[in-house]
């Protein structure tokens, strides 16, 4: 089985990466071996984390329901941070970049749930951004929260982690018809589009 699950992240990998319609075998197979396991390991959890994008709304919203009632028995903290609370910051990007602030908005009270020690700076500096990024498309300005978040990665070397979350701003915008001047200016100022122009990238991380 795990031959066959990574046969198919595989192609859904290129696909996704190449920007080409998934393939329908493929994506049906892998949402059915996560939707039908029973108990998610370090594993299952990893591949649903990565592959969030073959998912539709409902289904996340189903998963998520499910993993908040299951976190209690996994094994949380790992040395390298929180999967579950990892997940969960995923869970809430892409629910934004699907439009639905709403659902967002409920994940990030899940989030305020996990106790992660101060030295989990990742967990901590992206649940400062989703945080803000959330509140700022509700009309609660917290554009100092955002910036200081992309801040503390780029000191942190991280240049990557902030392409890819410049990147996921842009497809935000997109997705909630979102048009604000100091959003955009931030957008802008991290070397990405301004909400003005369309959005030019895909890849989330």
């Amino acid at each position: 089985m795990r031959m066959k699950n990574l046969l198919d992240m595989a192609m859904l990998a290129l696909n996704h990466v190449q920007g080409d319609p998934l393939n329908p075998t493929a994506r049906e197979d892998l949402v059915k071996y996560l939707i039908n396991c029973e108990t998610w390991t370090h594993y299952e959890i990893m591949i649903f984390y990565n592959f969030i994008f073959i998912f539709d709304v409902e289904t996340v919203i189903v998963i998520q329901k499910w993993l908040i009632r299951v976190i209690s028995r996994y094994d949380n903290l790992r040395l390298y941070g929180s999967e579950p609370f990892r997940t969960l910051v995923k869970i809430t990007m892409f629910y934004l970049e699907h439009g639905k602030v709403l659902e967002a908005l409920e994940s990030l009270m899940d989030l305020r749930d996990f106790d992660i020690q101060e030295e989990f700076l990742f967990e901590r500096t992206m649940y400062k951004f989703v945080a803000g990024e959330t509140y700022t498309i509700t009309n609660t300005n917290r554009i100092k929260a955002i910036d200081d978040a992309l801040n503390i990665f780029q000191a942190a070397g991280s240049t990557h982690q902030v392409n890819r979350l410049v990147d996921h701003m842009k497809l935000v915008v997109k997705a909630n018809q979102f048009h604000n001047d100091n959003f955009d200016a931030l957008i802008e100022k991290w070397g990405g589009t301004p909400s003005t122009k369309t959005p030019t990238t895909t890849t989330v991380s």
